[in-house]
């Protein structure tokens, strides 16, 4: 049986690719979309924990990646902000009534609480905490340092005019197998473990 009569053509002349073709193609992309999630994605961060370890104790914020020499990118610890919380809800709750911010429940509106901290400075001589806006003092608000890792890392490809020509350095690397010894530990990411990959 032709592929025409497959595709249920019954003999008519296409432009594009048949449906079978079409069909296939549909196929090959799922079966490579779910070994992508079954066994490479879980290896994208692989250096996380390693990079958040270093970072604690050099305090190194980044990880650039090359090969032979030529950047593909680099890793970026996360770290977290410098902010403004409620040390002292106590405290900030008659804060909120003296200025008639309370709702019914007896709780700080989420909206003067937003507003709040989002002006909120440090006296860096006394300590104290203030309104940037109005420059009275908030009682019940401590500040929380940032720079600190929030457990995540950010990839960036090295680009150059806009293009990500580190993915493209990486790629040639992979398909000529300058990668397969660094990767003798984790198989399923080897150029012949790919799906459609030959067996030899």
């Amino acid at each position: 049986m032709s592929n025409d009569v497959a595709d249920g053509n019954q003999g008519e002349k296409s432009d594009g690719p048949s449906l079978q073709k079409l069909g296939l193609i549909g196929a090959v992309a799922r079966a490579m979309a779910e070994h992508q999630t079954a066994k490479i994605k879980p290896r994208e961060n692989a250096p996380r924990e390693a990079l958040t370890k270093v970072f604690g104790s050099s305090k190194q914020p980044t990880l650039v990646v090359d090969i032979d020499g030529e950047e593909v990118g680099q890793y970026t610890v996360g770290l977290t902000k410098d902010t403004f919380q409620i040390g002292d809800p106590a405290a900030f709750e008659a804060f909120a009534v003296e200025k008639n911010e309370i709702d019914i429940v007896i709780t700080p509106k989420p909206s003067f609480v937003t507003a709040v901290l989002a002006r909120a400075r440090q006296n860096p001589e006394t300590g104290a905490i203030f309104d940037s806006q109005t420059g009275e003092e908030i009682p019940g608000v401590t500040f929380v340092p940032g720079g600190k890792p929030n457990g995540t890392v950010r990839w960036t490809w090295k680009t150059f005019r806009g293009q990500a020509i580190g993915k493209d350095v990486l790629m040639a690397a992979y398909r000529t197998g300058r990668l397969n010894e660094y990767l003798t530990e984790t198989p399923e990411l080897l150029p012949k473990a790919q799906p459609g990959a030959s067996a030899d």
